[in-house]
């Protein structure tokens, strides 16, 4: 998640003009945030009415096929969004983006000795909160960010309230222009 942060910080600063992309990149990672919801709702569902213990070792067995399947689904929509949320960033974000970890706490782990399937899934759901939470702040980052005003436009602000020198040369001081002779006739 450090990498998309790079991407946010690149988004806030754009100027003023880009105000739109701006708001569609942050409509974006609302889109992951309820991707997040999801993927949490999903491990609630699983500690509302957990079933029987699975094998020691594989969290899928705990949950379930179908929800494990679901999560896997959300990740990969999740993990889109965010590669378009740094696409937009621009090229200087593309350096910084490395998609290595999973968006959702997937059920695709083994778990360690023990650990039980309820344990995993209240670890998966302190994760996504923190997420969600993370990714709300970026959000609120890029909704509140004043927009940057263009270079041009704000050296013409500058020009105009810039004042004139109190030591101008008079203008009787200045020289005169020599005037051209005029060209000779053939």
């Amino acid at each position: 998640m450090n990498s998309l942060e790079k991407a946010v910080e690149l988004v806030v600063r754009w100027p003023a003009r880009q105000q739109a992309q701006r708001m569609e990149v942050a409509n974006r990672l609302d889109a992951v945030i309820k991707d997040c919801r999801a993927a949490r709702d999903i491990w609630q569902g699983y500690l509302d009415s957990p079933g029987a213990p699975g094998d020691r070792w594989a969290l899928v067995s705990w949950i379930g096929p179908e929800r494990a399947k679901r999560l896997h689904e959300i990740n990969l929509g999740a993990k889109g969004r965010l590669k378009t949320v740094a696409d937009a960033a621009g090229p200087e974000a593309g350096r910084f983006i490395l998609f290595e970890e999973d968006v959702i706490e997937m059920a695709y782990r083994q778990l360690p000795d023990g650990e039980t399937g309820p344990d995993a899934a209240k670890a998966s759901i302190a994760v996504m909160n923190e997420r969600i939470k993370l990714l709300g702040d970026w959000v609120q980052r890029l909704r509140s960010a004043k927009p940057l005003a263009t270079k041009a436009a704000s050296e013409a602000a500058k020009k105009k309230t810039a004042k004139k020198p109190i030591h101008a040369k008079p203008a009787a001081t200045k020289k005169k222009a020599k005037p051209k002779p005029a060209p000779k006739k053939k």
